[in-house]
This record gives C-alpha cells, sequence and structure tokens, in this order.
C-alpha cells in the first residue's frame, strides 16, 4: 500500500500531469506539490479536500488507507482484509479517477 506521498505521485503521474499542472489544478503552489511528494511536508485536510473533489471521490476514500507500517506482518485477518482493500482502492484512485484531474487544469 502506498503512503500519501508515493499516492499523489502515482495519481499525478497516472493523469499524466507535471507538478506544475497538478498544483494549477488543485490551486496550489507547485513548492506544496513538490514538499508533499517527496514528504517534506505533511498534506493538510484542505489539499486531501481539493484533491478528492478534482478525483470526484469523498475525501474519506483517500485518506484511510495511507498508513503503512512495519508491522503489517502481524496484522488479524480482519486488518489483513482492510489493508487489501485500501491496496484496491488505491489501485482504482490511481488508475480510473486520475484521469479527472486532467479536466481541471487551465
Amino acid at each position: 500500500m502506498y503512503k500519501f506521498k508515493d499516492l499523489l505521485k502515482r495519481i499525478r503521474e497516472e493523469s499524466g500531469l507535471t507538478q506544475e499542472e497538478l498544483a494549477r489544478a488543485l490551486d496550489v503552489s507547485t513548492v506544496l506539490i513538490t514538499m508533499v511528494e517527496t514528504g517534506k511536508k505533511e498534506a493538510s485536510k484542505n489539499f486531501v479536500v481539493r484533491l478528492a473533489d478534482k478525483l470526484e471521490v469523498r475525501p474519506s476514500s483517500i485518506m484511510p488507507f495511507v498508513f503503512e507500517d512495519d508491522e503489517s506482518a502481524n496484522a488479524t485477518g480482519v486488518e489483513k482484509a482492510l489493508i487489501d482493500a485500501g491496496v484496491r482502492l488505491q489501485h482504482h484512485l490511481i488508475t480510473v479517477k486520475a484521469k479527472k484531474l486532467r479536466q481541471h487544469v487551465a
């Protein structure tokens, strides 16, 4: 499963956007996109809401599955099922919803 910084980068790349174009689509600075993608800055709630709006998904569909730790090998059956669901959701965000971003670049 991807951490948020990696998920954002994969979504951006799949949409075919540069960091500058994504920044314009989200009405944020290119510096912010760079900092979030490199993990130098955490995405704010507002940032996630803007991204979700452009992807046409609920913000909660992006954030619940972005934390991964080294203990996932010790996960219970229910936790493993949730992690698997998160992986599938992230794949959907990258391969299907990312295409929505292109329409928001002016």
